[in-house]
């Protein structure tokens, strides 16, 4: 939203969304504010509960920052994402506003470390984030290692059954799509493609299920909601005619987890990948 003067060192920080709210976790910072993360109040995917647990929530289900709590906390720096740009004028007459930079706003969904490193320079967190960055990058290559002979051949899908978006898929431009190529794992062909902003083809018929078809598939669960639409579709006939159904590889997934980028959630990504890919095998 252009030029911001922050604060040399922040020490009243709120996160308005989970990527900022990761960031600064994943360095050693805990905000004094953040924003819902699963669409209710009180429940984080797995790997934030702990971390959150005497953090004041400072918005509602729908992720609308309240602003009078805002102004009683008194953050001397606010870190927000593109989709707060609405509010852009009111948020920064709080404290300094930070949202995505301008021109990334089309990639932070795949590139998660870029976001990531300009999230912990406003923190002076940089040499912190370069050592994360570095210990992830080593655990991908330990992996890539470790499936090479037994996955190089394979595909890998991923996908998500809701009632709002019907079937979709997540292609390369993805989070989770970005991670699978960092491993070198090959996809489908239909998600063998870079698709903006988001990374995914949403509207799949059940008809063209076998979009999401390959030799792997993970599916995404966001809530209970999901898991009763998938259930009358994995009790269809063709949800059997999926190669991956019949080869017993379909594995399920946090969706809060797997589709929003940030650094912990692509270590964690990374840890299902290796228990469902290796253990199981």
């Amino acid at each position: 939203m252009g030029e911001t003067c922050v604060p040399d060192n922040p020490q009243n920080i709120v996160t308005l969304y989970t990527p900022p709210l990761a960031s600064l976790l994943a360095v050693g910072v805990e905000p004094i504010g953040i924003t819902p993360v699963t669409g209710i109040l009180d429940e984080f995917p797995a790997y934030l509960p702990d971390k959150v647990q005497d953090i004041e929530i400072v918005a509602n289900i729908n992720d609308e920052p309240n602003l009078e709590k805002l102004l009683q906390l008194k953050p001397d720096l606010i870190l927000g994402w593109s989709f707060h740009s609405e509010i852009y004028s009111l948020l920064s007459r709080i404290a300094p506003t930070l949202l995505t930079k301008p021109d990334s706003d089309a990639t932070v969904w795949s590139d998660w470390q870029s976001y990531f490193k300009f999230a912990t320079k406003s923190v002076n967190k940089e040499a912190e984030s370069e050592k994360f960055i570095e210990e992830y990058q080593q655990s991908i290559l330990k992996l890539k290692t470790d499936l090479e002979d037994q996955y190089g051949d394979k595909t890998i899908s991923v996908a998500h059954i809701s009632d709002e978006y019907g079937i979709e898929t997540y292609v390369k431009n993805s989070f989770p799509g970005s991670i699978l190529s960092s491993l070198g794992l090959k996809r489908p062909e239909p998600q063998n493609t870079n698709i903006q902003p988001r990374g995914t083809v949403e509207a799949i018929s059940t008809e063209r299920i076998d979009l999401i078809d390959g030799d792997v598939l993970f599916v995404l669960i966001f809530d209970e909601n999901d898991n009763k639409i998938l259930e009358n579709l994995l009790n269809g006939p063709l949800w059997k005619t999926l190669r991956a159904v019949q080869q017993e590889q379909v594995y399920f997934v946090d969706g809060w987890t797997w589709a929003v980028p940030n650094p912990l959630a692509a270590q964690v990504i990374v840890e299902n990948l290796r228990n469902h890919l290796l253990d199981s095998s």
